[in-house]
C-alpha cells in the first residue's frame, strides 16, 4: 500500500521542493516561446521521470556515480559528490533548458531574415515603470 504510514513525507517534500527547482531553472530558458501547457507537460515529465532517475544515479546507495559504492567503474571508481545537491538540481535544469531552447528557437522578432540581432523594444509602461 503506498502511501504507507511509514513513509517519509517530509523526504518526499525535501525532494519536490529540488525537482520544482529544476523545473523552474529550466523556465527561464524557455520562457515567451512556450505555451503554458506544452510547459505544464514538459514540467510533469521533468518532475516526475527525469529528475528522480538523475537523483538516484548520484545521491542513491545503489547509484552508479554515488561515490560510496566499491565497483564504480564507471567513474574511474571515484564517483560524483554532490555538495547540498546542487549539482544534480542544475544539472537537469541546465540541461534540460539547453534543449527546450535548441528545440523553440529563437524568440519571434529576435533576429531579421539576415539573422542580424533586433533590439527589442520595451512593451509594457508598468515594468518601465517599476524599474
Amino acid at each position: 500500500d503506498f502511501p504507507s504510514p511509514q513513509a517519509d513525507y517530509s523526504f518526499f517534500l525535501y525532494q519536490w521542493a529540488f525537482a520544482i527547482a529544476a523545473a523552474g531553472i529550466t523556465s527561464g530558458s524557455i520562457a515567451e516561446r512556450t505555451q503554458f501547457v506544452a510547459y505544464l507537460i514538459y514540467s510533469t515529465f521533468l518532475t516526475g521521470f527525469v529528475y528522480p532517475v538523475v537523483s538516484h544515479w548520484l545521491w542513491s546507495g545503489d547509484g552508479w556515480a554515488n561515490p560510496a559504492k566499491s565497483d564504480n567503474n564507471l567513474l574511474f571508481g571515484s564517483g560524483a559528490i554532490d555538495f547540498a545537491g546542487s549539482g544534480v538540481v542544475h544539472m537537469v535544469g541546465g540541461i534540460a533548458g539547453l534543449w527546450g531552447a535548441l528545440i523553440e528557437g529563437p524568440r519571434i522578432g529576435r533576429f531579421d531574415h539576415n539573422g542580424r540581432s533586433v533590439a527589442l523594444r520595451g512593451h509594457s509602461a508598468s515594468l518601465v515603470v517599476l524599474g
